[in-house]
């Protein structure tokens, strides 16, 4: 079959990561971005061809994705790169596809399901690690327990380390707080607004809400009205990050972030190569109804960053051979064993 996938913003990590995936299953993509030298590098390395284009060269990137069926966009912080390539998708009649764990990206990605329908294209942002084991998560859950009011989820990597992106995506939104859903609605909270310890599979682990996702995936799909997302983290970072409550706003200021933006890029890489191939990620889900029944699992599957390279690539694969359109989630769209489709991958009913 030949396929037609677009990776945008293949010179980031997780960019890499994807086109490199894509080379070692013989998959033919091609490339995109704005940084000519990174993207030519990449093409090299891989030799999949490439195109210079700039999110705001509107026409530019609308005729280059009339040639595909598919682009996966890695250009984040997606808060500011979405939409643009999402007109762009409706425009072109492009399938679109991110790895985004951004809350309010979710909702304004929504927004355009009508359109997206009438253009006969699929809009299914979060199709890596954000948000994939957590949206099959909670609909699987939903099926044991129909009338569960609550959900929660928790996840912890063995390994940690974070790309470049990623750090920037948290420095830009650390100022607005936490958030959890609660009867129904988004609700601004502080920094580790809860804190817990969770007991995984590998080791009990302190873990803090954070505004993650699935506080928009999981209720698109399941309707639960009560939702918290935690992550694990040590005692001396949830310390750390609760100081912030005080601070906060002075990360709100255009000229501050433009210096903690300048800082990781600077000291941000990513994790090494040796944890994205023998880490794991452990997440768990517990949904809870008003009765007081409750059923809890546990998902335990590859390091976050290379799950993310499968789960996306696949997603794009998937959607060349699919006739889905309109607004999705990746559970929605690819089915409740969509992550367990993946090597490595093991869910675990604990009640």
């Amino acid at each position: 079959m030949a396929y037609k996938i677009l990776i945008y913003g293949a010179n980031g990590y997780t960019g890499k990561l994807i086109a490199r995936e894509a080379k070692e299953k013989e998959i033919p993509v091609e490339l995109a971005g704005r940084n000519t030298e990174a993207i030519k590098k990449l093409s090299k390395e891989t030799n999949f061809p490439y195109h210079i284009v700039k999110l705001t060269e509107k026409e530019n990137l609308e005729k280059l994705l009339e040639g595909f069926h598919t682009v996966i966009h890695c250009a984040g912080p997606f808060s500011e790169t979405a939409i643009p390539m999402v007109e762009a998708c409706i425009k072109s009649k492009t399938n679109y596809l991110d790895i985004t764990g951004e809350i309010w990206v979710f909702e304004d990605i929504m927004k355009y399901h009508e359109q997206a329908k009438k253009a006969n294209i699929a809009l299914i942002p979060g199709v890596g690690f954000d948000v994939v084991p957590t949206d099959c998560l909670a609909r699987y859950l939903k099926e044991k327990l129909p009338t569960a009011t609550s959900l929660e989820l928790a996840f912890v990597g063995s390994k940690t380390g974070m790309s470049r992106g990623t750090a920037v995506t948290m420095a830009k939104n650390i100022s607005k707080g936490g958030f959890i859903r609660d009867n129904g609605e988004i609700k601004n909270v502080p920094l580790a607004y809860e804190v817990k310890e969770i007991e995984f599979t590998h080791r009990k682990q302190w873990s803090m809400t954070i505004p993650w996702g699935d506080l928009m995936t999981s209720y698109h799909q399941t309707k639960i009205p009560n939702i918290k997302v935690f992550s694990g983290a040590s005692l001396k970072m949830i310390n750390k990050i609760k100081k912030f409550r005080t601070l906060k706003f002075l990360l709100g200021i255009a000229w501050i972030q433009k210096l903690v933006r300048r800082k990781i890029e600077n000291s941000v890489t990513g994790p090494s190569d040796k944890n994205l191939e023998t880490g794991k990620t452990y997440v768990i889900g517990t949904i809870t109804d008003e009765s007081g029944k409750s059923f809890t699992t546990e998902l335990i599957t590859p390091e976050a960053y290379f799950l993310t390279a499968k789960t996306a690539l696949t997603s794009a694969i998937k959607l060349e051979e699919s006739t889905l359109n309109g607004y999705l989630t990746p559970a929605q769209a690819f089915g409740i064993d969509f992550i367990m489709e993946f090597e490595n991958v093991e869910r675990i009913d604990r009640t």
